[in-house]
């Protein structure tokens, strides 16, 4: 007698638990594989930001080079009119002091 109700029982979970429980199983794994694919999609966009940030690192990096290099020849030709422009003034400035002496 024990021992069927102790049957019964058993039939009575395996036929309301058992598929209660495997359809959890199968959701389960659906929502992991929902979170892996998930996972890889993020990390591709992550991979492509990064390599979007690496290009625009090297395009400033560019920017600063030629900017310094205008600036440079900015600054040779701004000494160049100067020195243009003072020669005479230091001409005649040294002419006027050679008279003096």
């Amino acid at each position: 007698m024990a021992e069927k109700v102790i049957a019964e029982i058993r039939q009575l979970l395996q036929d309301i638990v058992a598929p209660d429980l495997k359809a959890l199983t199968i959701k389960v794994d659906g929502v992991q594989r929902q979170v892996e694919l998930s996972e890889k999609s993020t990390n591709a966009q992550l991979e492509a930001f990064r390599a979007e940030i690496a290009a625009f690192r090297a395009e400033v990096g560019a920017f600063r080079a030629e900017m310094r290099s205008e600036f440079q020849s900015q600054r040779v030709l701004l000494d160049n009119s100067v020195l243009r422009e003072t020669a005479p003034i230091r001409e005649r400035i040294a002419s006027l002091e050679s008279r003096r002496a």
